[in-house]
C-alpha cells in the first residue's frame, strides 16, 4: 500500500506509550487501545498482517446470529452510502465480536478494498488485528475515528476507519457501523466532518428501529432546543402502558440518565419528568404544535414530541407462525425449524437465499414468505436459467417504446417491476450472465431501476428472495458469480431438505394429492411404497406421480401395480419368501398387515420412521 509510515518509527512509539508515555498527537482512546494491544492482547507493534478473514461457513453462522442487527441497519446503510460513494469510502457493518457481516463499496475497488480486509468476512477484535476503528469501538463502546497511524498493525496506517456503535433499544451493543477510506488525507481534522454524519446515521438508525419494536408503546422524542424536534430528534424513550420507559436510543441514556442504560430501562416516566403520564397526548404534534417543553425531576427543560401507540404487528396478536409459513410442512422437525426462522425476516429488509437440491419447492416456500408478509405487491417468480441471455435483459428490466429492433411501440415494464412492493423470488440466481448480475446488484443497493433504452431510472421496492442448487460461495470462487451481489443477497440462508430426509413425507404426499386434480387415493400397501421411495426428483416427483395416478385410476384406490416399475418392484419383494436380508423380513411383515406400516412397525418392535429407512436402505 501507498503512504505506509517508517516501520521502525512506528514501533517505537507505539512502545513508548505501552510503557506510559504520552504522545500529544494521538487520542486518548487511541492511546488506551495501543496500551491494551501490548500488555493485554501480547501483540506485537511491528506485525504487519492485517484483518483475519473468516471462512464462509463461519460468515454465514456470524449472519444468521446477526439477523436482527442486519434488519435494523440495512436501510440506513444504504442511504448514507449514496452519499458518499464517490467520496472513495466502504461502509462495513460489524456485530458485536467484530466480524464485518454486511459491506457496501466501489466493485471497481474490489482488489484493493480485499487486500485492506475491507469485506464481509473481516475479523477486527483488538486482540486480532489491533488498534482499528471497529476494535477500538467495541472495546470503548464509544464513537472513535483511528486515522491512518493510529492503527497498531503497519498494513493498515494508509486507512481511515471512523466507527460509531449500535446498541439496540435496551441499551446494549449490538454492532458497529464503520466508514472506512483507502487513503484518506493526512489531517485527521479531514475525518471530523465524517464523524458527526456517521453518528447522525446511527442515531436514526436507533430511532426507526425503536419505533418498529414499541408499535404499542407511545414514543418520546427529546431534544435539547425545539428547533429540530420534529426533524432530527437527539434521542427517543419507549413508554410502556404502566408507565415505564420500555426501550430507548442510546443518546438518551447521556441525555436523560446520564449513566448506564441499566439506569433508564424500567424506571418510571414520572421519576424522570415531571409531567403526568396521562398529558402526554397534549404532547403530540396535533396538540402542541409549536414545541412540548418538559420540566426534568432532576432540573432543568427538554423539548419532546410524544407519538402514540399503533396497533400492535399482526403476528404479535396472532401469537403464532403465519398461516402461509405452518402450511408448509406436516410436522418435519427441520421445516419446522425453517418455518420459523423464515417467520422472523418476512417484514425486514434481510434478503435470503433457499438451497436445497432441485425440485424441493423453493417456490413454494418463498411465496409462502410472500403471504406471511406486510407487502401487498405482487409475487414475481423468475428462472433466470429458464430465460434466453438475449432475452433476460429486457424481460427482467423492461424497456422504452421501441428501445431496440423489434421492440413493442409501447415499450415493456419488465419483471422487476411487477414486482414493486411485492416480493422478488430469483429461482437458480447461479445462472443469471455476469453483465446481468451488475445490473441487478445497482437495482438492489440503490433502489432504482434504468429500463432498456431509458435515460432515467425509476424507484423500485422490492424484497428479494433468491434460490440456488448450486454452491454460490464456490462459484463467487471460481469468478462466476459476483462477489458483491452475493452478499447483497446472502442475508439469511434456509436449507430446504429433500424429501427422503423429511420425517413428515406421508403428510406431503396426501397433502399433494389432495391438491391434485382427481385427488388419487393411495392404498396402504402403495402408501408404503411410496415412503420407501427415495425420491430423487423430490417435490415435482411426487407432484407428477400423483397427477399420472390419477389419471390412470380414475377415482379408484391406487394400488402397488400402478405405480411406475421403478416403484411397484417393491411388490415382487413382498410376495417373496423371506430371505436372508432383514428388510425382506420387514416387506412380509407389511403384507401380512394390510400395508398398515403403524401395525407392521409394532410387529418389527421398532418405530415407524426406523421402519421406512430400513425399507427405503433395501433398495
Amino acid at each position: 500500500m501507498r503512504g505506509m509510515p517508517d516501520t521502525g518509527t512506528h514501533v517505537l512509539e507505539v512502545i513508548r506509550v505501552a510503557e506510559g508515555e504520552t504522545s500529544p498527537r494521538r487520542d486518548a482512546d487511541v492511546l488506551a487501545s495501543w496500551r491494551r494491544c501490548v500488555n493485554e492482547h501480547q501483540l506485537d507493534p511491528s506485525r504487519h498482517a492485517g484483518p483475519r478473514i473468516v471462512t464462509q461457513k463461519e460468515l454465514r453462522q456470524h449472519r444468521q446470529e446477526s439477523e436482527e442487527l442486519l434488519g435494523v441497519a440495512r436501510h440506513g446503510m444504504e442511504d448514507l452510502y449514496r452519499r458518499v460513494n464517490a467520496m472513495g469510502y466502504v461502509l462495513l457493518l460489524a456485530n458485536a465480536r467484530g466480524v464485518t457481516v454486511d459491506a457496501i463499496g466501489d466493485a471497481e475497488l474490489d482488489r484493493e478494498l480485499r487486500h485492506a480486509g475491507l469485506i464481509a468476512g473481516s475479523e477486527w477484535h483488538e486482540r486480532h488485528v489491533g488498534t482499528n476503528g471497529v476494535g477500538a469501538c467495541l472495546a470503548t463502546g464509544r464513537a472513535i475515528t483511528v486515522h491512518r497511524t493510529d492503527h497498531f498493525d503497519v498494513a493498515l496506517t494508509p486507512l481511515s476507519c471512523t466507527a460509531v456503535p449500535v446498541h439496540d433499544t435496551r441499551g446494549g451493543l449490538i454492532g458497529v457501523l464503520d466508514l472506512s477510506h483507502l487513503q484518506a488525507p493526512q489531517d485527521k481534522m479531514s475525518q471530523a466532518l465524517t464523524l458527526e454524519v456517521m453518528k447522525s446515521c446511527v442515531r436514526r438508525i436507533e430511532m426507526a428501529n425503536l419505533v418498529r419494536r414499541h408499535r404499542a408503546d407511545w414514543i418520546l422524542r427529546l431534544n435539547p432546543s425545539p428547533e429540530f424536534l420534529d426533524v432530527d430528534p437527539m434521542a427517543a424513550v419507549a413508554i410502556d402502558p404502566e408507565g415505564r420507559i420500555s426501550g430507548m436510543t442510546n443518546n438518551a441514556r447521556e441525555l436523560l440518565a446520564g449513566g448506564p442504560a441499566q439506569a433508564l430501562i424500567g424506571r418510571r416516566f414520572d421519576d424522570i419528568f415531571a409531567y403526568d403520564m396521562d398529558d402526554l397526548p397534549k404532547l403530540s404534534r396535533a396538540m402542541a404544535p409549536v414545541d412540548g417543553a418538559l420540566e426534568m425531576q432532576a432540573g432543568g427543560l427538554i423539548f419532546a414530541r410524544a407519538v402514540p401507540p399503533t396497533a400492535p404487528p399482526r403476528r404479535a396478536a396472532e401469537g403464532s407462525l403465519p398461516q402461509p409459513l405452518r402450511a408448509i410442512h406436516g410436522g418435519d422437525p427441520a421445516m419446522e425449524c425453517l418455518a420459523e426462522r423464515a417467520a422472523k425476516v418476512v417484514d425486514r429488509q434481510i434478503s435470503v437465499i433457499l438451497r436445497g437440491e432441485t425440485g424441493t419447492g423453493k417456490e413454494f416456500i418463498a411465496r409462502a414468505m410472500h403471504e406471511s408478509s406486510r407487502r401487498r405487491g405482487a409475487f414475481v417468480a423468475i428462472n433466470c436459467a429458464a430465460l434466453p441471455e438475449a432475452l433476460i435483459e429486457s424481460e427482467l428490466f423492461g424497456y422504452t417504446p421501441n428501445a431496440f429492433t423489434g421492440a413493442h411501440a409501447r415499450g415493456k415494464k419488465g419483471l422487476i417491476r411487477e414486482a414493486h412492493g411485492g416480493t422478488l423470488f430469483l429461482d437458480e440466481i447461479g445462472d443469471m450472465p455476469l453483465a446481468l448480475q451488475a445490473r441487478l446488484l445497482r437495482v438492489l443497493s440503490e433502489r432504482e431501476l434504468l429500463p432498456v433504452g431509458a435515460t432515467r431510472a425509476e424507484p423500485v421496492d422490492i424484497r428479494v428472495i433468491s434460490a440456488s442448487h448450486h454452491d454460490l460461495a464456490q462459484l463467487v470462487a471460481e469468478g462466476r458469480f459476483r462477489q458483491d451481489l452475493y452478499y447483497r443477497l446472502n442475508g439469511l440462508v434456509l436449507d430446504i431438505p429433500p424429501v427422503r430426509a423429511r420425517a413428515d413425507l406421508e403428510w406431503l404426499i396426501a397433502r399433494i394429492a389432495g391438491a391434485t386434480e382427481g385427488k388419487p387415493r393411495f392404498s396402504p400397501q402403495a402408501m408404503a411404497l411410496l415412503l420407501a421411495h427415495d425420491w430423487p426428483g423430490n417435490v415435482r416427483e411426487i407432484v407428477n406421480l400423483c397427477e399420472l395416478a390419477a389419471a390412470m385410476c380414475d377415482g379408484a384406490p391406487v394400488l402397488p401395480a400402478h405405480l411406475p416399475a421403478g416403484m411397484a418392484d417393491r411388490t415382487a419383494l413382498s410376495r417373496s419368501p423371506a430371505g436372508s436380508r432383514p428388510e425382506d423380513e420387514l416387506l412380509r411383515l407389511l403384507d401380512e398387515h394390510g400395508g398398515n406400516v403403524s401395525a407392521a412397525a409394532r410387529a418389527a418392535k421398532i418405530d415407524r420412521s426406523t421402519f421406512y429407512r430400513r425399507l427405503r436402505k433395501s433398495k
